[in-house]
């Protein structure tokens, strides 16, 4: 094998060689490494690929005879693509390839559409001077940053031969983010002595070429010697870097960044990419684990129920709701990115919206006979938090307020501004639709960068979640039932569940709503949301998580008082035309859809009816498995007959034989017993002196392989009988002697034993 691996190498042997071109991995290594431990984004590892392909591929384009323009056409366009096929995420997972191509075509669709709704909301917040959170655009800026300074270190080196101008390139760039994402120096450190190797070796293969083209005759030993003196330079200045006290290179950039020019692209840049930061020091990725949004509630602390935390006062405007007031929930923010151990928003970004000014809502300007909307005074009393609660879609505030938004019109929440009251009127908007309307919702007029954002999942999802999500949505039978069947018969099945809050901790491992359905089947608010959505999307259903408060009775002046233990989570799933409808499957609280009309539970349905899924009973639970109390009893007994017939052999055969043995005496012990193991026990009536010359007498260890052993086995036996018959003096003598003498026989006499063993098997 190790032979066509080396034939291998010698075949795809790099111009220059392979030492070369290892100094120059190395060199963007450091760089690699730098950035993924300063971690600037969640998606830093593009960098990864974006530097190995444009390495590779520059080093291939500079030996071919392309002009340079050209080649750095097509480097920039294959950067371009491979940052692009990064950043968008289009490389489909596992499960993806393993569902066929119409599978695969439809992950490509969602995730370029959604790539570029988050581009496009990027944009609109740097445009109108707001804040975004969103990475993509960084991410895709650092897989070309990453893609150009690879190409450049190749390109300078293998086709303008003047290597420090990539080098310089890399160091710049590796300068830079060691000093704004607090990177470690000692990537620094690594890359000043891969960087003077590389160049010092480089600028002789240069001369090398040279002058084999002019014929001149050089000696092939300056190589080494070359490489010697560069390495052990590289190591010297590494060596003075590390003990030298470090430069203050912030108070110098410092002064840099005081200039008005600089510190008005600072803040731009900050406003633009706010969701870009270097890792914290000590924090090892545990940002972005997901959790439950209401888990404070598992438990049921009475505290909750004395806290009061906002009251309210509602007029409706625009005439009566076809869904009853009470089921509407005070909502903060939504969740879309579940994670198998609990939900994350994905990047947002901020946009300031002017007191009554208009939040854009694109369903109700499309239909604004589908919406009615609601005013509300809230007064916030519970701490100084910034969000700002609503009924429904909130439409406009009597102060100015921060909005946060997903893409480009997917609002995600309000939030107040500093110094703001606390006390707030908002308008909001409320879907007047009716189920007949909801059913006749045409799926396909679903947005695509709603679908792509909202129906998907980890691949960890169970796929007996999934299945099941598809039966009890009537996706099995040849007739799909209508999307908000679907969404209502998920919604109806969950609520056969109990509801309580006497519950344990969620595991420490394993999907939340695989454990909640098949296992726990008991739960609260974040379960049933949880489950609901998850399974509305495993059936294709665009849903998302959204979390507040239940509204509290009103008194007799319509104030509401609302309290924390009235903090709730529920599903929202979108339709078309009427925008995102509230569903509640926790079964404590009022259902926030009517039931469908009655007709048998079949997805056929009647003529004229709308097809219905069938009624799916809860998953039956799986079977804790019982105590092995047989098993441990069996083996208890088993043990105690063990310890009772052979339990003395067994403490003798662990006991260390050659305990209470001096030196002298456990060395002589080793040489009986591997002598008896060679097939040459002492007898009882031999001296050690007898013992020993028998021993070297024998066929085995007088022959050519064992001459030496003879002095040492004659010298540790005259040792052992003065130790046992002389004088304190010469005992004391006997020591080190006979450890020597044992550690040059421990070996051969081994082997003299394992030949023995051998030779019964022949």
């Amino acid at each position: 094998m190790v032979p066509q691996i080396v034939h291998l190498m010698q075949r795809r042997r790099p111009h220059y060689g392979w030492l070369p071109f290892s100094l120059l991995v190395g060199i963007l290594l450091c760089l690699i490494y730098s950035v993924l431990d300063a971690g600037w984004v969640e998606d830093d590892r593009v960098i990864v690929p974006a530097v190995a392909a444009g390495f590779v591929l520059t080093v291939w384009l500079a030996r071919r005879s392309a002009p340079g323009p050209q080649a750095w056409i097509i480097l920039t366009v294959a950067g371009l693509a491979l940052a692009l096929i990064a950043a968008a995420n289009l490389v489909p997972p596992i499960r993806t390839l393993q569902g066929g191509e119409q599978e695969i075509l439809h992950y490509w669709r969602s995730s370029w559409i959604l790539f570029l709704d988050r581009v496009l909301g990027w944009w609109r917040a740097v445009r109108s001077g707001g804040s975004s959170s969103e990475t993509v655009v960084f991410t895709l800026f650092l897989a070309m940053a990453g893609w150009y300074v690879a190409a450049s270190l190749a390109w300078s080196t293998y086709r303008s031969r003047r290597p420090l101008i990539g080098i310089s390139l890399a160091g710049l760039g590796l300068a830079a983010n060691t000093f704004y994402g607090h990177a470690p120096i000692y990537w620094i450190v690594f890359f000043v002595g891969l960087a003077i190797t590389a160049a010092a070796y480089l600028g002789y293969l240069y001369r090398e070429e040279d002058w084999d083209r002019d014929g001149i005759d050089y000696s092939s030993e300056v190589r080494a010697d070359l490489l010697v003196y560069a390495g052990g330079i590289s190591l010297g200045l590494m060596a003075l870097a590390i003990s030298l006290p470090a430069i203050d290179f912030r108070a110098i950039a410092e002064r840099f960044q005081e200039q008005e020019a600089v510190e008005a692209a600072e803040e731009t840049l900050a406003r633009a990419f706010a969701g870009v930061a270097p890792r914290p020091a000590g924090d090892e990725g545990a940002a972005g684990a997901g959790d439950l949004p209401r888990r404070f509630l598992i438990g049921g602390d009475p505290e909750l129920t004395e806290t009061i935390v906002m009251t309210a006062a509602l007029s409706l405007d625009g005439g009566e709701l076809t869904v009853s007031q009470p089921t509407l929930h005070w909502r903060s923010v939504s969740y879309d990115v579940y994670t198998g151990r609990g939900w994350d928003r994905s990047p947002e970004r901020e946009e300031i919206i002017d007191r009554e000014q208009p939040l854009h809502m694109p369903e109700l300007s499309s239909n604004p006979a589908g919406f009615t909307t609601i005013s509300q005074e809230v007064g916030w009393i519970f701490d100084r938090r910034a969000t700002r609660y609503t009924l429904g879609r909130p439409l406009s505030f009597s102060d100015r307020v921060s909005t946060v938004w997903r893409g480009v019109d997917d609002l995600v929440g309000t939030r107040r501004l500093p110094n703001a009251p606390l006390t707030y009127h908002a308008t909001s908007a409320i879907s007047r639709a009716t189920p007949d309307q909801l059913r006749a919702a045409r799926f396909a007029e679903t947005p695509p960068e709603i679908l792509a954002r909202y129906t998907m999942l980890p691949d960890a999802v169970p796929a007996r979640v999934r299945e099941l999500a598809r039966r009890v949505a009537g996706l099995s039978a040849s007739t799909a039932p209508s999307p908000y069947d679907q969404a209502l018969a998920i919604e109806q099945f969950l609520r056969q569940y109990p509801y309580t809050l006497d519950l344990p901790p969620p595991p420490g491992t394993g999907d939340i709503v695989d454990y909640f359905l098949f296992d726990l089947q008991r739960g609260f608010c974040d379960y049933y949301a949880s489950a609901m959505v998850v399974m509305a999307r495993s059936a294709g259903l665009p849903s998302r998580l959204a979390a507040g408060y239940l509204q509290g009775p009103s008194d007799g002046n319509g104030i509401q008082t609302i309290r924390q233990s009235d903090a709730h989570s529920w599903a929202e799933i979108y339709f078309a035309g009427y925008g995102w409808i509230e569903f509640e499957p926790t079964p404590a609280f009022p259902a926030a859809n009517v039931a469908p009309p009655a007709g048998p539970s079949t997805v056929s349905g009647p003529a004229g009816a709308p097809a219905l899924p069938p009624e799916v009973a809860m998953p039956e639970r799986a079977p804790r498995p019982a105590f092995p109390w047989a098993l441990i009893l069996g083996i208890a007994a088993i043990g105690i007959i063990v310890a009772r017939i052979a339990g003395r052999r067994i403490t003798e055969a662990l006991r260390d034989p050659y305990a209470g043995l001096n030196e002298t005496q456990r060395a002589y012990a080793h040489l009986l017993r591997s002598a008896a193991a060679a097939g040459h026990p002492p007898r009882a009536t031999q001296t050690p002196a007898e013992f020993a010359r028998e021993l070297v007498e024998q066929p085995d260890l007088s022959d050519t392989a064992y001459p030496a052993l003879q002095p040492s086995i004659l010298s540790l036996a005259r040792d052992f009988a003065t130790h046992q018959y002389g004088t304190d003096t010469e005992r004391r003598q006997t020591h080190a002697r006979a450890v020597d003498a044992w550690a040059r026989l421990r070996v051969p006499m081994r082997r003299l034993g394992w030949r023995r063993r051998l030779r019964r098997f022949r």
